[in-house]
């Protein structure tokens, strides 16, 4: 494609790609902006909201089912969790690069500064990321361009690379002095990051892909995120709720998950469960005995209603409370 002067900015709606845009702007480039949507985002930013702000009209996209795929087996390994951050970053930049073509657009910008993020901003891993990509010379990172080698913008001077600035490493002092000077002043705090970073999240994934759980199924990558997690003697896994916004979400996830049984209790206050596995009696055993030790009172004859695809039904909890030591022995 030959270069013109529109360029799509990887916008997250955070600081360094608020500044990358301004400093397109102060060059006349024609931008737009291309928002990556994951479900492992641990912090929503405001990313149109902020796109409107700075007058650049913005597209919001989601990853896509191959990024779970992604997420399973990358070609790059994992970080310190299941954070497979070059594959993903290259993966964006994919997206990025469909959307460049069908807007017009001629290079990409992102507000990447390297050495920020040790697992995919490193010099190396910045340039392995366009190789992956397929757009080797055309990702301009105006942050950190002059530690960078010139890009085709830079070289056939459409961007005006003394204009460009030399930022490295994870401080923050020089992106906020940026920031003044450019008269930004709602400056967002860093983002606090991506689950597949959290080693408990991380845990719980592999041992869920162990079990043939999980994969390809962006629904139960939600359920991971939640509640008490244990997994019984005869290979079951249930989910048990920790308040009210996680038993919400459990209901709304039991009716979405294929297989799953929903448990509710129905004449007394305790959490709800999903059983991954379906419902059966060693499950209605476990559920029923972790509801009454999570009860603060319950009835002589306590019920518990179960949804599975649309059937429901109801049982009496047959036996007493779990004790603390029998949870603890089947959690996660």
């Amino acid at each position: 494609m030959t270069l013109n002067r529109k360029a799509v900015v990887l916008f997250s709606g955070g600081l360094d790609s608020m500044l990358a845009i301004r400093i397109m702007q102060q060059q006349g480039i024609e931008l737009e902006a291309f928002n990556v949507r994951t479900q492992f985002e641990c912090c929503k930013m405001e990313a149109s909201r902020m796109a409107h702000e700075f007058n650049v009209p913005i597209t919001v996209v989601d990853t896509g089912p191959e990024y779970l795929k992604l997420i399973e087996n990358p070609k790059n390994g994992w970080g310190k969790g299941i954070n497979p951050c070059i594959d993903c970053r290259a993966h964006m930049f994919r997206l990025g690069v469909k959307f460049m073509e069908q807007v017009g657009a001629s290079f990409l910008v992102t507000g990447e500064v390297m050495g920020q993020r040790p697992n995919s901003q490193l010099k190396h891993q910045l340039r392995k990321v366009e190789l992956e990509a397929g757009l080797p010379g055309r990702i301009l990172r105006p942050l950190s361009a002059k530690f960078l080698p010139p890009t085709e913008p830079e070289i056939e001077g459409i961007v005006d690379r003394e204009k460009l600035y030399g930022i490295a490493g994870r401080s923050r002092r020089e992106l906020i002095e940026l920031a003044e000077k450019f008269n930004i002043k709602d400056v967002p705090q860093p983002s606090t990051g991506c689950r597949l970073t959290e080693p408990e999240y991380a845990h719980r994934a592999k041992e869920a892909w162990e079990h043939k759980e999980a994969s390809g199924d962006r629904w139960h990558y939600e359920l991971l995120k939640l509640g008490r997690q244990l997994r019984l003697p005869g290979g079951q896994k249930i989910v048990i709720g920790r308040n009210e916004k996680e038993n919400t979400e459990l209901a709304y996830l039991g009716s979405r998950l294929k297989g799953v049984a929903y448990y509710e209790p129905l004449n007394f206050g305790a959490p709800s469960a999903v059983s991954v596995a379906g419902d059966s009696d060693e499950v209605r055993g476990f559920v029923g005995g972790a509801f009454l030790r999570y009860a603060r009172e319950y009835p002589d004859a306590p019920e518990v209603q179960v949804k599975t695809g649309g059937a429901d039904s109801t049982f009496t909890i047959p036996g007493e409370p779990l004790t603390d030591e029998a949870i603890k022995a089947l959690m996660l």
